[in-house]
Order: structure tokens, then C-alpha cells, then sequence
């Protein structure tokens, strides 16, 4: 109740129903913060957010953002083939910063990447607006079609780079690859090296020969019998997933590669390097590496950080080589820090 005093001028009873109208309006709120704190708890109120002048607190602009951004899976042309993508924009607003472009692990689909994509995209302090992702499928994987010509990993550079051109005219991008992915994502650093503002490789290699993984997840990837067979293929990769550290979630999310996808990849891998073009990029780059991978030793990532020594290092104990797949808050925070600059 509203005390007006005992001798205050009411012009009219209108003018008593404007005045109360808008002490309501202001007094509302704090009413429905009481009434949770009665109904909760003291230490269990929701906190409350006063009305704003354009009538809308920051928290519901955000929750709007985030409900507006969502994939898109398109088939594009680049290069004389099709490749599926998976695409994340902001459909109501252009969104924060240069297009991301992410990069898969050897014969996965871009669903596992979604839970980091959605993490690095989804609006925040760094980027108010969201940020535009796009994560194209490798021919043979997911729902690209199977390769009809032998593609080494500069082909695959000019494809990908063609595809950026084609959903993003004339803008330069940032990219993240993730283990065969990074591989690529140095290709594309070295190759295309204008089109590029950030670089971020996760759990990778150079190319360089180094310590092998596990002997008995090594001979799975490598041996052709492995992979001729699909079930025979489903099964080793969901062991592959497994023992890199993929959760229920994730291994849900899996679709079986084509054993000529998965070839073609482990092919255009063979005998490639970009360490001696690495000491020259020259855009920001971040490595992440986890202590414990199996897959991609962690000496890997020390290499790495011998031929690119400027760059940034987000070093974890432990999660195995799908870390930053399967558990992406381990890893978004620090990612986000460094694409936004």
C-alpha cells in the first residue's frame, strides 16, 4: 500500500488511477523478487534484474540471441564437389567477429563438433551478437559423398578455402582443427595464409614423425582390413572414441564414415608435413594439448609448441583426445579469451 498523505490535492479520480498505475508498475517486480524469496528461501532468490528503458534486461536479450542461433546443414559446391556442412548463424543480427570455420577429427561428422562450436559461437561478453560457425563435412564422412579423385591435404586446403569464399564472400576467417583437422588447419595457415586472422589447433600434429600413440589404437587406424568391412569400421571407431575419452553423448552424435572417406583422409595424412612453413605464420595461434592423449601423443603438442614458440598454450592434465569434444567447457573459456583478441 502507498501512503499519499493526509493532505495531498487529488485533482480527479483519473488522475489517482494514472498515479497508481505507475507506482504498480514500478513496485511490481520488487513483488515478485519478495515472492520468491518467500517461496525459496533468502539464499535461494533469483536474482532480479530491474526494468530497463528499452524494456528488456540484458539477461533476455542474451537468452533471445541464443535461441535465434542454430545449425543449418546445407550441401555446397567448392572445389567440383559437394560437401555437407554444418552452419550457425545468427538469424536475426549480423553476428561478432570473423566467421569461425572448425575442423573435424579423421572420419567424423560434424554433429561432435557442435557442443564446442555452440560454446565458442554462443553470444557473451566477448561477442554480444554470437558468432557465425561453419564445420564442413570431409568427402566420405557424415553426410558428404564419398571422394571420386585422390585429395592430398593442399586440395583439400583450396576446397575448404572455397567454401568459406562461398558462405562468406570476401571475409577473412578464424579456424579451429581439432586432431586431422589441425592438420588441415595448418595446410590452410600456410597455403591461404591472407584468408586467415586466427589460428587454433587442438590435440594435432605437424606431421612430423614423432613417438606413436598406443600401438593397439595406431594399428586400428592404419591397417586396411580395419576399415574395408563397415561394421567391422563402426565398431573400431566407436572403440577409438571410447578410449579417447568420448562420453555417452558424444558416441550418440557418431555416424559411421564410408571406408573410401576414411581412406582418402588417412591417405592425404600420409607422408605431410607443414613444419617447415610453421615458423612462419604468422596470425595469433593458441595450442591446446592433453597430457594423457592416447591418440596424438602429448610430445606432439610440445613439438608444436617448439615451431610456433609465440604461440598461446592451454595445456590439460587429463580427458584423452576428445577432451575438448566431449567436455568443451573444459576448453571454451580459454578459446573464446583468444578469438576474441
Amino acid at each position: 500500500m502507498v501512503d499519499v498523505g493526509d493532505n495531498a490535492e487529488i485533482a480527479n479520480g483519473g488522475e489517482i488511477g494514472a498515479h497508481a498505475s505507475a507506482v504498480s508498475s514500478v513496485l511490481r517486480p520488487c513483488q515478485q523478487a519478495l515472492t520468491g524469496m518467500a517461496r525459496t528461501g533468502m539464499g535461494d532468490a533469483p536474482e532480479w534484474n530491474p526494468p530497463h528503458p528499452n524494456g528488456c534486461c540484458p539477461a533476455l536479450r542474451l537468452r533471445a540471441s541464443v535461441t535465434a542461433m542454430q545449425f543449418d546443414y546445407r550441401e555446397i559446391r567448392a572445389g567440383g564437389m559437394i560437401m555437407r556442412a554444418a552452419v550457425l548463424d545468427c538469424r536475426e543480427q549480423e553476428p561478432d567477429g570473423p566467421p569461425l570455420l572448425m575442423l573435424n577429427g579423421i572420419g567424423f561428422n560434424a554433429e561432435l563438433m557442435e557442443p564446442l562450436a555452440m560454446a565458442l559461437a554462443e553470444p557473451g561478453p566477448d561477442a554480444p551478437k554470437g558468432r557465425a560457425v561453419v564445420i564442413p563435412e570431409m568427402p566420405g564422412c557424415g553426410g558428404s559423398p564419398d571422394p571420386e579423385q585422390t585429395l592430398l591435404m593442399c586440395s583439400l586446403s583450396s576446397v575448404v578455402t572455397e567454401l568459406m569464399e562461398a558462405l562468406h564472400p570476401g571475409r577473412a576467417f578464424d579456424c579451429v582443427g581439432f586432431s586431422w583437422g589441425g592438420a588441415l588447419a595448418q595446410q590452410i595457415a600456410v597455403q591461404s595464409a591472407r584468408r586467415l586472422t586466427r589460428l587454433a589447433l587442438i590435440s594435432t600434429t605437424s606431421g612430423m614423425p614423432l613417438a606413436p600413440a598406443n600401438p593397439n589404437v595406431l594399428r586400428r587406424l592404419i591397417d586396411p582390413k580395419e576399415y574395408v568391412d563397415p561394421l567391422r569400421l563402426s565398431s573400431n571407431f566407436h572403440a577409438l572414441l571410447a578410449e579417447g575419452g568420448a562420453n555417452a553423448t558424444l558416441l550418440r552424435r557418431f555416424r559411421t564414415p564410408s571406408p573410401q572417406g576414411l581412406g582418402s583422409q588417412l591417405l592425404a595424412l600420409t607422408g605431410w608435413t607443414a613444419a617447415p612453413l610453421l615458423p612462419f605464420v604468422r596470425v595469433p595461434v593458441a595450442l591446446v594439448g592433453v597430457a594423457d592423449d592416447a591418440i596424438v601423443p602429448y610430445l606432439h603438442h610440445k613439438m608444436l609448441g617448439c615451431l610456433l614458440p609465440q604461440a598461446t598454450k592451454i595445456e590439460l592434465a587429463s580427458g584423452g583426445h576428445l577432451a575438448s569434444l566431449a567436455r568443451p567447457a573444459n576448453v571454451s573459456p580459454a578459446l573464446r579469451a583468444f578469438l576474441a583478441g
